[in-house]
């Protein structure tokens, strides 16, 4: 081999280390680099199918927490008028059963008072609204959102009774 390659001419030698050195980059290109591109393509993929299902999951889990504390007796109609004391506790029960960490609750008015989740998953989190609307006959007033760590948010929600003006 050795002989071969001190044969050759100068610019044989060229053309063939250009040709090993094609071959070579073909080499890492598709042994190494692309598997890692695919790899990682394939894995946002599965992370964003994860993400659906657990959507869907958490929705399901909700319902039939809202169906269940119904069944309980716990929920109240949107019919029946509450004192505001006893909205305030029905929403921080129910912020409780869906999974949310209420950081501060601050009641300023009669009938009307806001909640502070630090670190809350956003599906949850107007699912939870959803209920204190449709369920407990609350009414969100405002809403403040911040992106947080890891996917989570940084929610202020102002609620009023819902014969609160």
């Amino acid at each position: 081999m050795s002989s071969w390659w001190h044969g050759l001419s100068l610019r044989e030698r060229a053309l063939v280390g250009s040709a090993g050195a094609i071959i070579l980059m073909l080499i890492v290109w598709y042994g190494l680099v692309m598997p890692g591109v695919n790899a990682r393509s394939s894995a946002n993929l599965a992370r964003q199918q994860a993400a659906d299902e657990l959507a869907q999951v958490e929705h399901l889990v909700a319902a039939r927490r809202a169906r269940s504390s119904q069944a309980k007796g716990v929920a109240v109609s949107t019919g029946a008028a509450m004192t505001p004391d006893a909205l305030k506790t029905e929403v921080t029960r129910a912020a409780q059963q869906a999974g949310l960490s209420i950081s501060r609750l601050q009641g300023s008015e009669a009938g009307r008072f806001s909640l502070v989740f630090d670190q809350a998953d956003a599906r949850q989190l107007f699912y939870w609204m959803n209920d204190v609307e449709t369920r407990l006959g609350g009414r969100v007033e405002r809403l403040s959102m911040d992106q947080g760590q890891n996917g989570r948010i940084r929610a202020t929600v102002e609620l009023v009774s819902g014969d609160g003006a």
